[in-house]
């Protein structure tokens, strides 16, 4: 599960765009979110357009984060002839798609991914009051990786996970410069949160500003980042 990033910004950090990973498992293509410009570096990846699947696992819905999920619904059904899984616990997602006027048979919804040979296994997190978001532990035969989407914090059990060697490796929003009202987590809270020598496994994602050096200085792990080749 070597995931790549089609951004790394946070939803006020336009110029990293959108923090939404992929990666590609034997021949299906499994996308991590799907917001405002995650279509427009996607729509000609040759992994997608040669896959026999593709899932889009969404944390939750606000607008850097499904965006563009239509419209990858719609592409990958009219032009690709797929017909994509959509992957939310709460049925909140269905109800989107039909604002923006995407007919439920041109996708297929899944509350839950279990029973293959890779799940999602979703856990509630703590972003916004007026919404239910989620993290996922997605896990396969290489090992258990935790995902946040966008969180205040690491869910204990996860923590624990990492610590005792459960999870492999852990992908957060994390601040360099988190406001009085916060709702994402922090690379200060990173830094109480887990010792220095677990930091080369935490993936600091959706960044308030470019500050990559200090991560680096730090020892975190920086996420790779897909850049498409052109039209």
């Amino acid at each position: 599960m070597d995931i790549k990033f089609l951004g790394m910004g946070s939803a006020f950090n336009p110029k990293m765009e959108n923090t939404n990973g992929f990666f590609v498992w034997e021949d299906q293509f499994y996308l991590i979110d799907c917001g405002e410009t995650a279509f427009g570096k996607l729509w000609n990846h040759p992994a997608l357009r040669a896959a026999s699947r593709i899932t889009a696992a969404i944390t939750h819905l606000h607008g850097d984060h499904a965006g563009s999920l239509a419209s990858l619904v719609s592409y990958c059904y009219y032009v690709l002839g797929k017909t994509i899984r959509v992957l939310h616990p709460l049925d909140t997602v269905i109800r989107l798609l039909d604002i923006m006027g995407i007919e439920r048979s041109c996708y297929e919804y899944v509350p839950r991914l279990v029973g293959e040979a890779l799940s999602f296994d979703a856990v509630e997190v703590e972003h916004v009051d007026n919404m239910t978001c989620f993290g996922y532990i997605i896990s396969g035969p290489e090992g258990k990786i935790y995902y946040s989407g966008d969180a205040k914090y690491v869910p204990d059990p996860v923590i624990r996970g990492f610590l005792n060697g459960e999870i492999g490796r852990i992908y957060q929003d994390a601040a360099l410069k988190p406001g009085d009202h916060a709702t994402h987590g922090s690379l200060a809270y990173l830094e109480k949160t887990f010792p220095p020598e677990t930091h080369s496994r935490i993936y600091c994602i959706h960044l308030d500003t470019d500050y990559r050096q200090i991560l680096m200085e730090k020892g975190f792990a920086l996420a790779a980042l897909y850049e498409p080749d052109g039209p």
